[in-house]
């Protein structure tokens, strides 16, 4: 009787003392990352990394994401035929936020811009062109993150847009660009 009053004892102890797995999960926005890849960008001259769409996303993404330097600061992510970020360093310039929403939200002619979502750093917005009888809308998003002293722009590719499911992906990619001293 005392031998198993022991071992409930110690089973009891040893499962008291267990650590439950961690989910792979941004704990700041509550975004669970589970059909994305971590992409560290530090090679390419930016100290952040980013979670970019894996092929299981059933976005069109590839099983390989393309991470391509262009002309000055700015860098262009694709993932598939779907999936295109754009990035550009503005070092510590502060405002391309408000002039981003005042020239090309607030006063469009060739298009109807309806915003979806906007937050202090960033806006997901719907586009339809104003000309034509048939109204295609595309989706986009714009954002500004602060890194390590530095202002990035962060887009997806203005003149085709995205679908609503596409641009869904593309913020959360967004909202996962962060600096790799970062303990988020």
């Amino acid at each position: 009787m005392r031998t198993l009053q022991t071992c409930f004892m110690m089973l009891s102890i040893m499962t008291s003392c267990s650590e439950e797995p961690k989910a792979s999960s941004d704990s700041q926005f509550g975004i669970d990352y589970y059909q994305f890849d971590e992409h560290k960008l530090e090679s390419y001259g930016i100290d952040a990394s980013i979670m970019i769409p894996n092929e299981t996303a059933g976005i069109g993404a590839s099983f390989e994401c393309k991470i391509e330097p262009k002309e000055g600061f700015k860098w262009v992510i694709t993932n598939g035929k779907n999936f295109k970020i754009l990035i550009e360093d503005y070092g510590d310039y502060q405002y391309k936020m408000p002039e981003f929403i005042r020239k090309e939200l607030e006063y469009q002619d060739i298009f109807k811009t309806e915003i979806i979502e906007q937050k202090e750093n960033y806006v997901v917005y719907k586009r339809e062109l104003n000309l034509s009888s048939n109204t295609t809308s595309s989706y986009h998003l714009y954002g500004i993150k602060y890194i390590n002293g530095v202002y990035y722009e962060i887009k997806n590719d203005d003149e085709e847009g995205n679908t609503k499911k596409v641009i869904d992906f593309i913020l959360k990619s967004f909202l996962s660009f962060k600096s790799l001293n970062s303990s988020i």
